[in-house]
């Protein structure tokens, strides 16, 4: 992977092979284990030339720390059924509800910069 690519530390991106596909974020929550709150995200990364799909699961606290629960790897047409498992099991566990948001047109960082600015995500981090 070229490391002219942006990464979240759990997820990374070159937009030659490695593309963002979708995210699947929850609404927060709190309980008697995270009384400050938590949400989840389900991120994935596009291999374009093994038409591959990695999921991550991630627990997200208020505090901005984020905790890797899961990782697979799917076929792309098994994706969106993969992140629905996950999703499906939280909602029913936690009573939460996910907004799925779509990156799959996505083909250059500053196409990605103005869709995670309509998510109301922000870019933090670029690695060089």
């Amino acid at each position: 992977m070229k490391h002219s690519d942006i990464s979240s530390g759990l997820v990374t991106y070159d937009f030659e092979r490695f593309f963002p596909h979708k995210s699947w974020v929850s609404d927060w929550a709190t309980d008697e284990t995270y009384p400050a709150g938590f949400c989840y995200k389900i991120l994935s990364v596009r291999d374009e030339i093994d038409d591959q799909v990695e999921l991550v699961l991630v627990r997200a606290f208020r505090d901005g720390t984020k905790e890797k629960l899961h990782r697979a790897s799917v076929r792309i047409d098994e994706a969106d059924e993969a992140a629905n498992i996950f999703s499906r099991g939280l909602s029913q566990k936690f009573g939460l509800d996910f907004e799925e948001q779509d990156y799959t047109s996505t083909r250059s960082l500053g196409q990605f910069h103005v869709l995670i600015q309509k998510y109301g995500w922000s870019m933090h981090k670029q690695v060089a």
